[in-house]
């Protein structure tokens, strides 16, 4: 009579603990957030005549594709992973990144000298090719801080390496002075 009583109890436990987050196995996950530190996108106008640039307005040409830098993550060095013994994980998706315009940059920057940003995420040297990890098409005008979507990739081999990379790609003109900006990279973390 006992083990009859039990046996819902198991059933619902393991049903949950099964489902997890997204119903794909493992605990629920855990949300990660990461810093961007300062980046800088060059203006087009030398150095000596940026002061006196008109804001927003872009430069002729193309902007470079990969006008933003590599960022390093290590997401198991990450303040909520402490203390946690993790050696994989199950999944990692990267849910937004968020970019904020900062000063140095003129006042009144925006984003608007860009057209698209894709972000693929990849560990340097290890030869598979890199994953879409985020998108925004169109970027939003008039923005000086704009979040870039994750595209729901699960990551967890990427992201059980030591370090990894999120490279950007981007489309749009040079923007008049220089754009200096930072951000945060949300991710959701099952092991």
């Amino acid at each position: 009579m006992r083990f009859l009583l039990r046996a819902p109890l198991i059933l619902l436990v393991s049903a949950t603990l099964g489902c997890g987050n997204d119903g794909l196995g493992g605990l629920p996950g855990i949300p990660v957030s990461l810093d961007i530190s300062e980046q800088k996108i060059p203006g087009f106008a030398p150095p000596s005549a940026q002061a006196s640039c008109a804001v927003n307005v872009p430069g002729s040409g193309a902007l470079s594709t990969d006008s933003l830098q590599p960022i390093s993550f290590d997401l198991k060095a990450s303040r909520e992973l402490q203390g946690q013994s993790v050696l994989r994980f199950t999944k990692v998706k990267l849910e937004h990144v968020d970019l904020n315009v900062i000063p140095p940059s003129q006042a009144g920057q925006t984003w608007d000298f860009l057209d698209s940003i894709r972000l693929f995420a990849d560990v340097p040297g290890r030869g598979d090719p890199p994953v879409l990890v985020a998108e925004l098409n169109p970027v939003p005008r008039g923005q000086t801080t704009i979040r870039i979507e994750g595209t729901g990739a699960d990551i967890s081999d990427i992201a059980s390496a030591d370090r990894f990379e999120v490279r950007g790609e981007v489309s749009g003109r040079p923007p008049c002075a220089d754009v200096h900006f930072d951000g945060e990279a949300d991710f959701k973390v099952s092991f």
